[in-house]
């Protein structure tokens, strides 16, 4: 018999990592092939035994660690057991935020407090634990005011002051890990001050701390275990350019995709959904607004709307209209009139066009 790992013996029992034993029941003649190949084979299982997982499930943070090892023997003839002590440890929080921008390009900011700015960020919280971020903001002209932060809390990536929630403090409610959540920064020019270019800068923090990564807090952590500073210093922050709006209306447009998966792919029978808000300082008359179906597109009949109202997509007696037919210099469009609008007035066009 060859023992490539011999057993040892412990209390009693036999224990072994890894045991090939080949017995010698064939003619002694071919012992001196068979033992190398057994050798090759012990190797193969010795390296498939001890090679690591590199499966790593994500502990949360709080979550208890406990470890009781069992020592059982042979004694006097009977088999016994006992038990060690339990040794616990608590998962660390690591403290980690991701703050990004919905848009890109310089925002332009009305004069007029009456017909506020909305900026939109996306804050999420990067790591293991439940927490809370404070918000810093910082304008770098007095042209421009920051009026309020909110939370989107319906979801619908649309500031309404009826429904989002003001920012306490500035401090976002704790957020789940990996949850995000959209915030609103609510800007207004001040009409006392002359049109400038200016920066809005925008910090996030995790409420429990942040610091050089590596920073420890004690007992701050969930579950009353430490809490840990990640790899983004439990920072972030985004810089906006701004700049006022000159007297007359402004026409800003924006989009958003749903594929039908849920997500937000672009690609075949995905839905656009194009918001177009017209912002007014001054009253005016006549307003009409146009906008061509992009190529590579078709118009989803019944999506078009006027400050959340419904229109048809007839030419009828509503405001709006879906012409197939050539509506805009560029072709089929959508068009939508206003007429006669009041100062300090803001006004919201949408309609839905799916990919081809």
């Amino acid at each position: 018999m060859l023992d490539l790992f011999p057993q040892q013996q412990v209390g009693g029992t036999l224990r072994s990592d890894v045991v090939l034993k080949v017995r010698d029941t064939a003619r002694r003649a071919c012992a001196d092939v068979a033992a190398p190949v057994a050798i090759v084979m012990a190797a193969s299982v010795f390296a498939v035994a001890v090679r690591p997982s590199i499966v790593r499930a994500e502990t949360l943070a709080g979550t208890p660690i406990l470890n009781t090892a069992n020592l059982r023997y042979d004694l006097e003839g009977a088999s016994r057991s006992i038990a060690s002590n339990t040794v616990t440890l608590i998962v660390a929080e690591r403290l980690d935020t991701r703050l990004v921008r919905e848009g890109q390009g310089a925002v332009v900011v009305a004069p007029s407090p009456a017909a506020p700015t909305i900026v939109p960020f996306v804050l999420t919280n990067a790591d293991n634990g439940t927490e809370s971020f404070v918000l810093e903001t910082r304008l770098s002209s007095p042209a421009i005011t920051l009026q309020a932060l909110a939370i989107d809390a319906d979801g619908d990536g649309r500031y309404d002051p009826a429904v989002d929630t003001a920012l306490v403090d500035a401090t976002v409610p704790a957020l789940a890990p990996g949850r995000s959540i959209t915030v609103f920064a609510i800007l207004a020019g001040t009409a006392e001050r002359p049109a400038a270019d200016a920066t809005l800068t925008v910090t996030a923090r995790a409420l429990t701390g942040s610091g050089a990564p590596g920073t420890a807090y004690a007992g701050l952590g969930d579950g009353g275990g430490d809490a840990v500073v990640g790899p983004t210093g439990a920072s972030a922050s985004v810089v906006v350019p701004l700049t006022s709006a000159i007297a007359g209306p402004v026409l800003v447009k924006s989009q958003s995709v749903r594929a039908t998966d849920g997500s937000q792919t672009a690609v075949r029978d995905s839905v656009i959904t194009y918001t177009l808000e017209a912002r007014f300082t001054d009253a005016v008359s006549g307003a009409r607004i146009a906008d061509p179906i992009p190529a590579g597109t078709a118009f989803v009949p019944g999506s078009l709307t006027l400050d959340g109202a419904p229109l048809s997509d007839a030419a009828d007696d509503d405001a709006g209209r879906f012409d197939a037919a050539g509506g805009t210099a560029q072709g089929p469009g959508i068009a939508v009139a206003l007429g006669q609008v009041a100062a300090a007035s803001v006004h919201v066009v949408q309609f839905k066009a799916k990919i081809q």
